[in-house]
């Protein structure tokens, strides 16, 4: 039976947290997203607020150097006792059981040599600024998919597989560690592929980063009526998508003009403009989905989102950035919107880009192949000498919110043993621990546990106590793998108020009131906010804080007129954005 693990390095995630908090200049300062250049192959944007300091996209993704100077990988194949035989001879040469492990840590970098060529082309493009690059750009979200055939857990089959997906670290020089389990046959195969100029272990990074928008005269209409009517007759059945679907559905609701993209005179901006306009549509009438959080009778979308990965999207290599997310599968959200909707981009509105990094082990044989520094062939001592440590992980998204939301987290580990006996653990997270560097781990023994496949089971529960004296916790999880990674067990949700300040001043409205209600685990939240057209013209939103997995909320929108007539609508939605110059005319 195969196994698979993922680690994120709590190492360089602590190492994040210390960034972050000596960088708020670089948190607080967005790129111009449409102005983007690619100098010497190395994609660079200058700040909003500074034209002559630029970021970077990281575009190397490579094996991990430890501080020994070395690679983190190790590929040991390993032989235990031999197998009974079974087909009556008398032979006595028998196969051995065994097998292999393989584990490496990956990350993704940037050449100083590029970013100095890049620096002098920014230069000499414009002469007399002194363009300055400051360092790389944060990540707002990433994801990481392993693909191979050699290592495929499922026996028989030789075609390319998804084998692992998760979060990649969001800055330039954080980890990912992956560990497989195989059989000896794959175990052999794989010491010959690693013999390769490319070998079959190959990982794409699709990495989001967000920046402004320049304001264009244009605008974007969306006819809801006539976009249900084509999702129904175009393909309505279908639950799950990837973004090659939604990138055909978009160029036919523009065909069809179910949506409009109107721009005033002629705008060598055209394909960003169409970028930012297919980024709003798809906040808006779709639901970003992790693969592996699919159920199990869907998880034939994995599939699709493995052909995405391998099409010519999962090969820029750091040479472009696209809209499209390729490690997501979709959901169509079930908005009920009806009439028109008019999106205006004459103001720098925030957007996400997609960057994709991809690497391959390549010629790691021929560097480090000859000793057994990194691939072995070793024989298994006695299993009830051995201590299992279990590394308790802390997700980027968590580190600010235990500065934030969070108190503490305390996590307990129960291992029930095959003699009987459990073994429990506990350990408490909290920021004092997260600044010190400290190693958060847990273990246990192999007291009288003879059944090695079972030893690696165990149960863990993660109990977060919040600000204000609430808290939640997971319940008893069973896990095998070697990492307790904590998640935030809630999504932060941006709310826009969209709406044309002459639209509403047209109609006499002195105010726009909006509030929201959302739930927070045992209890409502409710925020408010104002819009004053004569007085309000820029973009005003939300953030709101919702359980995991949970998008709708509910909203009161309350016009107030200039002669003092109040109307009112309410309703509820998972739709980031609220419309609020559609006055009711009743």
């Amino acid at each position: 039976m195969s196994k698979r693990k993922t680690i994120l390095s709590l190492k360089f995630l602590l190492t994040v947290c210390i960034q972050l908090a000596l960088l708020p200049s670089v948190l607080a300062q967005a790129i111009s997203i449409d102005r983007g250049i690619s100098a010497e192959g190395l994609w660079c944007f200058p700040l909003t607020t500074d034209s002559t300091t630029w970021l970077y996209l990281p575009d190397n993704g490579q094996l991990a150097i430890g501080e020994n100077k070395k690679p983190q990988f190790s590929f040991i194949r390993y032989v235990n006792e031999t197998e009974v035989k079974t087909d009556g001879s008398e032979s006595t040469i028998t196969k051995a059981g065994g097998g292999g492990i393989l584990h490496f840590l990956v990350t993704y970098d940037t050449d100083e040599r590029k970013i100095a060529r890049a620096e002098a082309k920014l230069n000499e493009l414009f002469s007399g600024q002194r363009i300055k690059i400051r360092g790389p750009i944060i990540f707002k979200e990433g994801r990481y998919a392993l693909v191979s055939k050699i290592i495929n857990p499922d026996n028989g089959q030789q075609e390319k597989k998804l084998l692992s997906v998760g979060a990649a670290p969001v800055l330039q020089g954080s980890r990912i560690a992956l560990s497989f389990e195989m059989d000896p046959v794959r175990s052999k195969l794989l010491l010959e592929s690693l013999k390769m100029p490319t070998p079959d272990v190959s990982i794409v990074f699709d990495m989001t980063f967000a920046g402004l928008m320049d304001a264009y005269k244009a605008k974007l209409t969306v006819d809801w009526t006539e976009v249900h009517k084509i999702n129904k007759t175009g393909g309505g059945l279908k639950i799950y998508y990837i973004s090659t679907d939604i990138e055909k559905e978009y160029e036919m609701l523009r065909r069809t003009g179910a949506i409009k993209l109107e721009v005033e005179g002629e705008d060598v901006n055209m394909e960003k403009i169409v970028d930012g306009a297919y980024v709003k549509l798809l906040e808006m009438m779709y639901q970003k989905i992790e693969p592996e959080q699919l159920p199990k009778e869907d998880q034939g979308a994995a599939g699709d989102l493995l052909t995405n990965l391998l099409n010519d999207k999962a090969t820029f290599s750091g040479s472009g950035y696209s809209p499209f997310g390729a490690h997501f599968t979709y959901k169509r959200k079930s908005t009920q919107t009806s009439g028109s909707s008019i999106l205006h981009f004459n103001s720098r509105n925030s957007t996400e880009r997609h960057h994709y990094i991809t690497f391959n082990i390549g010629n790691f044989y021929t560097k480090y192949g000859e000793g057994d520094e990194y691939i072995r062939t070793v024989s298994l001592f006695d299993g009830e000498t051995q201590v299992r440590h279990i590394a308790v992980g802390v997700d980027g998204d968590l580190l600010p919110e235990l500065a934030r939301l969070i108190n503490n987290v305390t996590v307990k580990l129960r291992k029930n043993h095959q003699n009987g006996t459990v073994t429990m653990k506990e350990v408490n997270i909290n920021p004092q621990i997260i600044n010190n560097d400290n190693k958060i781990e847990l273990n246990y023994g192999a007291v009288g546990d003879t059944d090695r496949i079972a030893w690696f089971d165990y149960y863990y529960n993660a109990q977060f106590s919040f600000r204000g004296g609430k808290s939640w916790e997971t319940g008893w999880q069973l896990n095998n793998t070697s990492m307790i990674n904590l998640l935030t067990p809630y999504e932060r949700k941006k709310i826009e108020l969209e709406g044309n300040a002459d639209t509403l001043l047209a109609k006499n409205v002195r105010a726009v009131t909006v509030k929201v209600e959302y739930p927070f685990f045992d209890g409502i939240k409710t925020v408010e906010e104002i819009v004053r057209p004569a007085l309000d013209k820029g973009i005003k939103s939300f953030e709101i804080t919702l359980p995991a997995g949970k998008h709708t909320y509910k909203y009161t929108i309350r016009w107030t007129l200039n002669n003092g007539t109040i109307k009112t609508a309410s309703g509820e939605t998972d739709m980031g954005i609220l419309f609020i110059d559609g006055v009711p005319k009743n």
